[in-house]
């Protein structure tokens, strides 16, 4: 084998580094270095600038929709009146959604309370209310309660069984079917507001649900509320949180309380009734609205903050963020002035001669119902068990609603009619929330009643109650005066004056609305 030999080339020179010539090198890339820290910087700082922006923006909606919220349950409709001063339409413009309506324009919102998950009442809403607004016509809002005590003997879905006891037996029913527990209890607020708008004849768009937490910590974050309690209560059965009793206190005349007080002023019932409760709910829901106002906590960022918190933990609604800032647009337009109230109650002179606006319900014998303390509609004729007062209720509260923002005030006058058939109308209008002043015998000698031989009439002097004059005088079937003969005595006028002869004959105003109108 043979071997060839070479000769090795010099190793190749090994890079150096110019070090001498750094110091010259970091000078010319420092400035370019510089610019480009300063340029990172920038698009860094516009990024976050751009995402506190979305995120302000987002925090904002969420905001208002909890705002929303607050004010249309706890105000109710009194508190949304507060939402008028707020500068914020052309938000409501571009963010918002046009809320849904029946055909006669109305939006209509169940709104419902109950106790917490803790509560021996779990599910039961005790607190029932009907909103209906008019965006369009009157811009107003009409606001109903029903006590929970209200017995429905047939429903599509829901059975039969006390009113504030219909969500939580189908929410049970439907988890049972599969459902979690949200489902359940959105599809149970929905057939609750449908089986409620059915009874009514009034279509619901929406339900609202909150707890008696949410309830107390929304007042205790607004700071409180001042209300005048008519009468003092002292209730030695007020529920506890143990499943026990405590005493709750209060004196009469004016009072500032916390949440927690607040919450016992409106459930104490055991000294006074059901529909006392009610009113002193109404009572709260006035002061909320007057507050909210008066102090201007829409604006204060720490009020709203926990109201945020508040309403996140215990509030469910089937409205969706845009509807309830585009509620926020139509409570813009409502003034205090044209939001009307009305509770339905048993004093109904049935057994007694109290008579209230709503008295169209009565209590019927325990053993029929298991023992248990229901509420039933009047009905006319009593049986069948009907919802036709109810039903003209309705129909004049919610549909007629001019008639009561107008509320003019009413004198019943007997002139020959039969005893006490002044007496049985001046109730009947009373009942449906009309301003009867004063029902009596006019102050006009018989002779000269006999004489005149007017018969029976309606009268107004005024030319702007002129379309009130026409409605009363349709319903009656009565024809209108402009000069009545005799003369009414000064101290027995009001703006509408009906005058009961020999002609008159008494029908209830189920029959005179379906029959008159």
């Amino acid at each position: 084998m043979s071997f060839q030999v070479r000769r090795v080339t010099e190793a190749r020179k090994k890079y150096r580094f110019p070090w001498a010539k750094l110091p010259l090198l970091i000078g010319v890339l420092r400035p370019l270095s510089r610019w480009y820290a300063s340029a990172k910087a920038r698009k860094e700082e516009k990024a976050r600038a751009s995402h506190r922006t979305l995120l302000l923006k987002r925090f904002l909606l969420v905001l208002i929709a909890v705002l929303c919220a607050f004010l249309l349950f706890a105000g109710t409709v009194k508190a949304l009146v507060g939402l008028h001063v707020i500068s914020m339409r052309s938000l409501v413009s571009l963010t918002g959604t046009e809320l849904p309506k029946d055909e006669a324009g109305f939006t209509n919102i169940l709104l419902l309370g109950e106790g917490n998950a803790d509560h021996d009442g779990k599910d039961l809403t005790d607190t029932i209310m009907v909103v209906s607004f008019d965006p369009a016509q009157t811009k107003s809002a009409v606001l109903l309660s029903l006590p929970r005590d209200l017995y429905l003997l047939k429903t599509d879905k829901m059975g039969k069984g006390r009113i504030n006891s219909l969500y939580r037996d189908y929410k049970i029913l439907l988890k049972r079917q599969g459902m979690s527990e949200r489902e359940a209890s959105l599809e149970s607020m929905k057939e609750l507001g449908t089986t409620i708008g059915s009874a009514l004849h009034l279509q619901i768009h929406h339900v609202i649900k909150v707890n008696f937490t949410g309830f107390e910590q929304a007042i205790d974050a607004i700071g409180g509320i001042d209300v005048t309690v008519p009468e003092a209560i002292n209730d030695t059965e007020y529920p506890d949180e143990n499943y026990g009793y405590e005493t709750f206190s209060i004196a009469a005349g004016p009072a500032h309380l916390d949440g927690k007080t607040a919450l016992k002023y409106a459930r104490s019932r055991h000294t006074s009734s059901d529909f006392d409760r009610s009113g002193r709910q109404q009572q709260i829901i006035v002061a909320i609205g007057e507050k909210v106002k008066k102090d201007g906590l829409y604006k204060n960022p720490a009020t709203i903050t926990d109201l945020l918190k508040v309403f996140s933990d215990n509030v469910v609604m089937t409205m969706t963020v845009r509807e309830l800032i585009g509620l926020a647009g139509l409570a813009e337009d409502l003034t205090s002035d044209h939001v009307i109230t009305m509770q339905l109650n048993d004093r109904n002179a049935l057994y007694d001669s109290i008579v209230e606006p709503g008295g169209f319900l009565y209590t019927p014998p325990r053993d029929q119902f298991d023992g248990a303390s229901v509420l039933l509609p009047v009905s006319i004729p009593e049986f069948p068990v009907t919802w036709k007062q109810i039903d003209t209720l309705s129909a004049l509260l919610f549909y007629r609603r001019s008639l009561y923002l107008a509320r003019p005030t009413i004198a019943v006058l007997n002139a020959g009619a039969k005893t006490g058939l002044a007496r049985k109308l001046g109730n009947e209008l009373t009942r449906y929330g009309f301003n009867v002043q004063r029902i009596e015998n006019i102050n006009i000698p018989k002779a000269e009643l006999r004489n005149a031989n007017m018969g029976s009439y309606v009268y107004a002097e005024n030319p702007e109650d002129a379309t009130t004059k026409s409605f009363f005088a349709d319903l009656l079937h009565l024809p209108i005066v402009t000069h009545p003969v005799p003369l009414i005595p000064a101290e027995q006028t009001s703006q509408i004056v009906i005058v009961l002869d020999r002609d008159y004959g008494f029908k209830p105003l189920q029959d005179l609305l379906s029959t008159g109108q």
